[in-house]
């Protein structure tokens, strides 16, 4: 980050940049690894280069991501895609769904984080025009967590009086670092009640729905390129 001692050597990628926590289709991931034009590997994770944008995969958590961001020059002046999976906290989002996200959220733990830069740090808008894209993007708020297991129900009654929809664990760090809204799609994979945390049972539609987000996001890099 900038004025710190932590100054890496920085690496030139495409001016469009996707962020993936996890490639859920591992055959379709192994595809675009050997049709990538540079597979970079970094700290677990890949980069992988194409011509028109690159691919940052594999990461878990905001400290894992922004360390990954460090490493990319001029990454603040990228056009950043998004595509992740959220926990439900929405009885409706009950089977795998996706969510094009209009404003992410911070849990009391990440409200520092945005202390300088509104009023309101407990939120910050993000870009969802990619919702007019095809397919069923819904457009949602959600809450980001620091740790995993974070989740307690007085804290799920408070997310949903306050009208959030899902919960992950990047979108908000992500958005202060990045200093700007940026496009973020999610699918969710499970659902949050009182009682616990209810997975969603069909695999295949959740692999589906992923596939198309990231499908979506690639033709409008490529389109707009």
């Amino acid at each position: 980050m900038e004025n710190t001692l932590f100054n890496p050597h920085r690496m030139d990628v495409p001016s469009h940049l996707i962020l993936i926590p996890n490639f859920w289709d591992r055959p379709r991931y192994q595809e675009l690894k050997k049709s990538a034009v540079k597979c970079i590997p970094m700290m677990s994770s890949d980069i992988l280069i194409f011509d028109d944008y690159a691919v940052l995969v594999s990461f878990l958590g905001y400290p894992h991501l922004l360390t990954l961001l460090e490493f990319i020059k001029d990454v603040r002046h990228k056009e950043i895609y998004f595509l992740g999976t959220a926990g439900s906290l929405k009885p409706v989002f009950n089977v795998p769904t996706q969510l094009a996200v209009s404003e992410i959220h911070a849990t009391e733990i990440l409200e520092h984080f945005a202390s300088k830069l509104t009023s309101d740090p407990q939120v910050l808008p993000l870009s969802y025009q990619l919702k007019i894209l095809p397919g069923p993007f819904i457009e949602a708020k959600g809450v980001t967590v620091d740790l995993i297991q974070r989740e307690t129900v007085p804290w799920l009654r408070k997310q949903i009086e306050k009208g959030m929809e899902f919960v992950e664990m990047e979108l908000y760090p992500l958005r202060v670092y990045l200093g700007k809204p940026f496009y973020a799609l999610v699918v969710t994979s499970d659902l949050l009640t009182e009682t616990g945390i209810q997975v969603h049972n069909d695999w295949k539609k959740l692999l589906t729905k992923f596939l198309h987000a990231y499908d979506a996001i690639v033709a409008h890099i490529t389109t707009a390129s």
